[in-house]
């Protein structure tokens, strides 16, 4: 750990150009994030943050050049409640990246807390966020030949070579099949755009009973503007793995979750007129009325393990806003 500490602290000095102090103790107990370990700064009253890969492989450092890429983006359109770049080595192994520091605790989330008024602002800051991260898009050809190779390269694939334990070859057709459901040929052609894609209590920073900052972009990706449309996870009850099964049985929604859902959904109306055309387009994907079914299935794409638990969903599990 220590040379670790050591390199950090010659990095964020090298970025910063002055010396820099470690805060938060972590110059001995640093945060450890996913697969990174986190080391805080100040210097001059400014915080920085100096992210140090935990495992260093050809594949570790795509990842990292894809989300350096993607914060140098975020700092140029100057996005708020996101962290900004302030420098990277990757001529360093493994990689470091520095960017803004956010002071303040994970959001705990319940029907019980926080105040009605508190969770309102931070619902509108976070769907603001999502509408603004639209502003990062890119040309990306068809959306429907974009999901379809997606299906066949990180399921069909692996289901036929015998990779996915739990998912077979007929689970990989069914999620093929879905897509003339979910796919919107009026919209085939829109942009990539970016996504956080992890949006869960424990990466969003409140101070104050705000919105501090969204952290950890370690898996945002750039998705067609038409699969970018979700609520955030943390307004979607999941399935608990419990030994080998998945337990569905606390997933049904509470009023005040149906509240919180309705709530993000009308911030996103209210706002997207403003945003832009993009903002327009997902504010209407994401008021459909197939929005949970085109959620677990977007999902069940993406993740394995939700892609798993849907195999024992109840039927009788549906969202009635």
């Amino acid at each position: 750990m220590a040379q670790l500490s050591r390199k950090a602290a010659s990095f964020a000095n090298s970025v910063t150009g002055c010396s820099c102090d470690f805060i938060l103790n972590t110059e001995y107990h640093p945060y450890s994030g996913g697969e990174c370990t986190i080391f805080a700064f100040e210097a001059n009253g400014r915080r920085i943050g100096v992210r140090i890969e935990q495992k260093f492989s050809p594949t570790t450092r795509v990842k990292v050049e894809r989300e350096i890429q993607h914060l140098e983006a975020i700092t140029r359109e100057r996005i708020r409640h996101l962290p900004h770049l302030i420098g990277y080595d990757l001529k360093s192994t493994p990689p470091l990246i520095a960017t803004s520091w956010a002071d303040g605790d994970k959001l705990e989330w319940a029907d019980s807390s926080p105040p009605l008024q508190v969770r309102k602002d931070i619902l509108k800051t976070i769907a603001e966020v999502a509408l603004d991260l639209l502003k990062i898009h890119e040309p990306g050809g068809s959306a429907l030949e974009w999901i379809t190779n997606k299906i066949h390269r990180t399921r069909m694939r692996r289901s036929i070579q015998g990779n996915l334990p739990g998912v077979s070859v007929n689970d990989c057709e069914a999620l093929l099949r879905r897509i003339s459901d979910f796919h919107l040929p009026a919209f085939d052609d829109g942009p990539h755009v970016l996504v956080h894609g992890d949006l869960h209590p424990s990466n969003i920073i409140i101070n104050k009973q705000q919105v501090e900052c969204i952290v950890d972009l370690g898996i945002a990706t750039m998705v067609p503007l038409q699969f970018s449309a979700v609520y955030p996870r943390f307004l979607t009850n999941e399935p608990r793995l419990v030994g080998d099964k998945f337990d569905w049985s606390q997933c049904a929604y509470s009023q005040t979750q149906k509240d919180d859902r309705s709530f993000y959904l009308q911030c996103i109306i209210d706002m997207a007129p403003a945003k832009g055309e993009y903002a327009r387009v997902y504010s209407e994907i994401l008021a459909c009325d197939d929005q949970e079914e085109r959620y677990w299935w977007l999902s069940a794409v993406n993740r394995l393990d939700i892609m798993r638990a849907l195999k024992t969903k109840p039927q009788s599990l549906h969202i009635k806003e």
